[in-house]
């Protein structure tokens, strides 16, 4: 008897609540405070949705992140390669540049003198010897060169054959402490003996007239005296003077036109035209 009335109480109790949940609910709706409270429960689950799809992301970049730093490293890499490739290519077509502008103004000054014969020869080596500044070309006794030729480049006058075998040659620079040069000022048309002053001095030309004005600037080029150079082969320019009034000459230092350094084609001028000295053999 008791527990049937405990269940009926029970199921008055549940009626009532829901009963009243209804109708508390129903204001609630018609308050709009509902919407806040579905907000509410709706918010934490939104907020754990995007810890894990945040968590997640950041786990897929840790793991992307070896396959896009391997992929940057190979771009990296070929990105190298082709400007090493295209620096060398750029090297090449320089070198190959600097060569046509040699043998194009090796052959304007073979143009320029049809009266000479030269023997076109390749500079194999530059000699150390502290004593005799020289260079050695790959053409010899073999191939007509002799002891005493003149030795020019493009630019100008390098030197004289010193030493000779069947295959190569040593030349003497016009820089040796041994070389004497006649040679003629273009402006001025004084005439003066180049001597060399040896390694990493300039030479310098004696015994110049005082009446002349050297200039500074002044083109050098071989007189032809003497008959061992054709004249007219360039030296260099003029960029100091020396004058004393209290002596008889005055002295010019010379840069040479060639670097003889970097000289890599020569031309070993084996027949000139020398200049006729007969007549101050001849009696009036």
């Amino acid at each position: 008897m008791n527990l049937g009335r405990t269940q009926q109480r029970i199921r008055w109790v549940t009626l009532a609540v829901l009963v009243g949940s209804a109708i508390l609910l129903t204001i609630l709706d018609a308050t709009g405070a509902l919407t806040g409270v579905m907000g509410f429960v709706r918010d934490p689950l939104t907020y754990i949705s995007g810890w894990t799809t945040a968590r997640t992301d950041a786990v897929s970049d840790v793991v992307a992140g070896p396959r896009n730093l391997n992929t940057a490293l190979e771009e990296i890499n070929r990105l190298q390669a082709e400007n090493d490739a295209l620096r060398k290519e750029n090297e090449q077509l320089l070198e190959a540049a600097g060569e046509a502008q040699i043998l194009r103004e090796l052959f304007n000054r073979a143009a320029d003198t049809p009266e000479y014969r030269r023997i076109t020869a390749d500079v194999v080596g530059q000699d150390t010897n502290p004593i005799l500044q020289s260079m050695l070309i790959n053409k010899g006794y073999d191939d007509g060169v002799r002891v005493g030729m003149p030795v020019e480049a493009a630019r100008g006058l390098v030197g004289q054959v010193y030493r000779v075998t069947n295959n190569a040659a040593q030349v003497a620079l016009l820089t040796e402490t041994a070389s004497a040069i006649p040679v003629r000022l273009g402006s001025t048309r004084a005439t003066g003996m180049l001597r060399g002053a040896g390694r990493g001095a300039l030479p310098t030309i004696d015994w110049i007239d005082l009446q002349y004005d050297v200039q500074i600037g002044e083109l050098v080029t071989t007189s032809g005296l003497g008959g061992k150079f054709p004249e007219n082969l360039v030296i260099g320019r003029v960029v100091d003077v020396e004058r004393n009034e209290a002596e008889l000459f005055q002295r010019a230092v010379v840069q040479p036109a060639v670097d003889f350094t970097t000289v890599e084609i020569v031309f070993v001028v084996t027949e000139f035209n020398t200049i006729n000295t007969d007549i101050f053999d001849e009696e009036p």
